[in-house]
């Protein structure tokens, strides 16, 4: 059977689920099948260009709500559909899921499925948000045969929620494969190039620029730590985004500039993280956060906020010291905490590793996913997918180094361009 897929993206920005895409295009790819994207950013379309993943460059899905707009948008993907023979529609982010969702299924696509990499609301969002998200989602479900989460607890948030039918959603938790290593020399030389000093602690913090990142809670706490750190203390900022003007006139009414680093996009994002001292994710709300992980594949001392999904990636906070979002004073003094104790760090160290390396590798993602499209393929033909069984076992990831997943493996690190505010 010539399987076909079309990963339905839209407009939304290259981050964290621009990664988990990209892998497993590079892995159906490999296994025969035809895998094309459908994206309109221009650094995710030329980051799957140089994987070499075909792209559909078709511009019928925007981030912004505009009913009238988003409806001949879904009518223009549902003829594009129609005149194409794809045997999967995977749908990513909250908008493409809705309208890509709808669209495959009016036009007969045999297997439908989305992947929730977040929802559009966090925990603490207002209950009417929550409310008119899951609605929304209630309806696209009714157009797909899967809902996969990144998180267990956001399967099971879901299924609380009502977004699907309890047999429709699934777990797949990200993955991302094991980071490279560094020389001492090479982390000293960036280092030195970035203008540490002997001695200075390096906090980074790697993420698109945007709200509901926490970025002003890391600048406000850092404002904390100067009257007892001074300037033994230094900061990294990776990454764009629209908060980014915001933020720096914050660390010029702190007066932090000193100590405040914005480095923009960086494509040596493996490098800075082993350069660093103590990683710092701030966040507020995210499906399971990739900088999170590479951070934990790295094994670096990490500071992050205690919702669930970080709960649940860090083992309960086996694998970092959380902390309450959006509380500034918690964060500087957990940070502090781990700056002053280097015991601390190399018990978080040698902890994040190992949750990382049982939990969150992408063999285990990439078998996740396989599984499952086995299982749905399987119904449109038997004879040929009989078997639920991965055929992963017969294709070992770990040594698995085809072209394209060197090309994937070499696109800008994702981490410092977005877990997009999604979903």
């Amino acid at each position: 059977m010539n399987v076909r897929i079309l990963q339905v993206v839209g407009d939304s920005k290259f981050g964290g689920a621009s990664f988990a895409i990209l892998r497993l295009a590079g892995f159906w790819t490999s296994l025969g099948w035809q895998v094309e994207i459908l994206a309109t950013d221009p650094v995710f379309l030329d980051a799957a260009r140089r994987a070499g993943v075909r792209t559909v460059e078709l511009d019928v899905i925007w981030r912004a709500i505009r009913p009238f707009r988003d409806l001949l948008g879904l009518i223009r993907l549902w003829r594009f559909l129609r005149m194409q023979p794809y045997t999967v529609v995977h749908t990513h982010t909250t908008k493409a899921g809705f309208v890509g969702r709808i669209a495959a299924r009016l036009a007969g696509v045999p297997i439908v499925i989305h992947t929730a990499h977040g929802f559009a609301f966090h925990e603490g969002s207002p209950p009417r948000k929550i409310a008119f998200y899951t609605l929304l989602d209630r309806i696209a479900s009714w157009a797909c045969d899967r809902v996969i989460t990144v998180s267990h607890f956001h399967a099971d948030w879901g299924k609380r929620l009502g977004i699907a039918s309890p047999e429709k959603i699934r777990a797949v938790p990200n993955g991302i494969p094991d980071p490279p290593r560094f020389s001492r020399g090479e982390r000293e030389e960036l280092r030195e190039s970035l203008g540490v000093k002997p001695g200075q602690i390096v906090l980074f913090t790697p993420g698109r620029l945007a709200a509901e990142k926490g970025l002003e809670d890391m600048v406000e706490a850092v404002a904390q730590l100067r009257s007892y750190w001074g300037d033994r203390l230094v900061v990294w900022f990776a990454g764009e985004g629209p908060l980014r003007p915001q933020l720096e006139e914050l660390v010029q009414q702190r007066a932090l500039a000193g100590h405040i680093r914005f480095l923009g996009f960086r494509s040596d994002v493996p490098l800075l993280l082993d350069a660093s001292d103590i990683v710092v994710l701030p966040t507020w709300r995210e499906g399971l956060s990739i900088a999170l992980l590479e951070a934990m594949a790295a094994g670096k001392a990490i500071v992050t906020t205690s919702i669930s999904p970080n709960i649940e990636a860090t083992q309960s906070g086996k694998g970092a010291i959380l902390v309450p979002p959006g509380q500034p004073t918690e964060l500087a003094g957990a940070i502090a905490a781990m700056a002053i104790d280097p015991a601390l760090r190399l018990q978080k160290q040698a902890a994040a590793r190992n949750v990382f390396l049982n939990n969150y590798t992408d063999s285990v993602m990439l078998a996740g996913y396989h599984r499952l499209y086995l299982e749905l393929l399987k119904r449109v033909d038997p004879t040929e997918y009989g078997s639920s069984e991965p055929a992963v076992a017969c294709h070992p990831i770990h040594s698995m180094r085809t072209s394209v997943e060197k090309e994937i493996q070499s696109a800008e690190p994702v981490s410092c361009l977005q877990p997009s505010s999604d979903r």
